[in-house]
């Protein structure tokens, strides 16, 4: 069996020839081999010893009343993750997104974050391509001081930001990191919308 810095490569190089499928089953097969590799339940979050339940959100969102102040036809049902709606976007997984967030962080602002625990699509990923933003704002946002920010006292997560873009880091959390620390979460886009304390852009 390929190594996962060998099938790493693999994916790497099929995203730069533009071989947006193949790339992106190459980099399902990196992430099935980092699970089995590493023995963790979820590479969404390293530190949880289940997948995250969903059950009570799938019963919730599929109510009627629910349904209904969100706009949403009653014979429609909410899923967690779609396989019609995975299958068309299949192709545009390995795309980079870098020149959209280029665009709209020129006319608006932008707020970035991860959890700390994600080893799916986590902190490092996003550092690596927010330095590589073709954004005249860069240099000063590499620049910026990465602060932490503090909920009732207790610190959680690091913020760095300048002129429009924001970057957050939620400490404790994963890939769902309003399931995993939802008074920080919810501390961190409030702060980030009314631009209060460490939110407060540069």
């Amino acid at each position: 069996m390929k190594s996962c810095v060998l099938l790493q490569d693999l994916a790497a190089k099929l995203t730069i020839e533009g071989k947006w499928s193949a790339a992106t089953d190459a980099r399902n097969r990196v992430l099935t081999r980092l699970k089995k590799d590493t023995g963790l339940a979820t590479l969404l979050n390293i530190k949880k010893k289940h997948k995250y339940a969903t059950s009570m959100l799938k019963k919730f969102l599929n109510k009627d009343e629910v349904k209904s102040v969100l706009g949403v036809g009653k014979t429609t049902a909410w899923v967690r993750c779609n396989k019609l709606v995975k299958n068309a976007l299949h192709e545009d997984v390995m795309k980079s997104v870098k020149t959209m967030v280029e665009d709209v962080v020129r006319k608006t602002r932008v707020l970035l974050y991860e959890g700390a625990l994600d080893l799916k699509d986590g902190v490092l990923s996003v550092e690596a391509w927010v330095r590589e933003m073709e954004w005249e704002g860069t240099p000063r946002f590499l620049e910026a001081t990465r602060e932490e920010w503090r909920v009732e006292g207790e610190v959680a997560g690091t913020v760095q930001s300048w002129g429009n873009l924001t970057h957050v880091v939620v400490l404790g959390a994963g890939h769902l990191a309003a399931a995993d620390r939802r008074m920080n979460t919810q501390a961190m886009i409030e702060g980030w919308v009314l631009q209060s304390g460490s939110f407060f852009g540069k």
